[in-house]
């Protein structure tokens, strides 16, 4: 693109804007290869301490949920019934159980109901 028609000063500008974008873009891209780097080790350390455990017999299901700036990753494995469905549980996920919030906001509800109705 031909910026030789703005004047000076905002050419400068856009060359110390272009050149700030770049930097980020590159910072950005060493985090995101670290943070990949990271996950790699993690899920072999992983695998290896599962088949480990596996082949001595045991039965052994490990779960590992992580967020970073590659994305989520949530990953079961093992041998027995739960790794080889592979669906997390709630808790495994990092999902909370609201259960008990919904069980005390119905007897809430149903007081309320109740008093207007007396």
């Amino acid at each position: 693109m031909d910026i030789a028609w703005l004047p000076e000063a905002d050419r400068k500008a856009l060359l110390i804007d272009y050149t700030k974008g770049m930097l980020d873009l590159g910072v950005k891209a060493q985090e995101m290869g670290i943070d990949a780097t990271a996950l790699k080790t993690t899920l072999d350390n992983l695998t290896d301490t599962t088949r480990q455990a596996a082949d001595s017999g045991n039965a052994v299901t490990v779960s590992h949920t992580q967020t970073s700036s590659v994305g989520r990753t949530e990953v079961i494995m093992g041998n027995t019934q739960q790794a080889q469905s592979g669906k997390l549980s709630k808790s495994q996920t990092g999902e909370k159980d609201m259960t008990i919030f919904y069980v005390f906001g119905g007897i809430v509800a149903l007081i309320v109901i109740v008093a207007l109705m007396g």
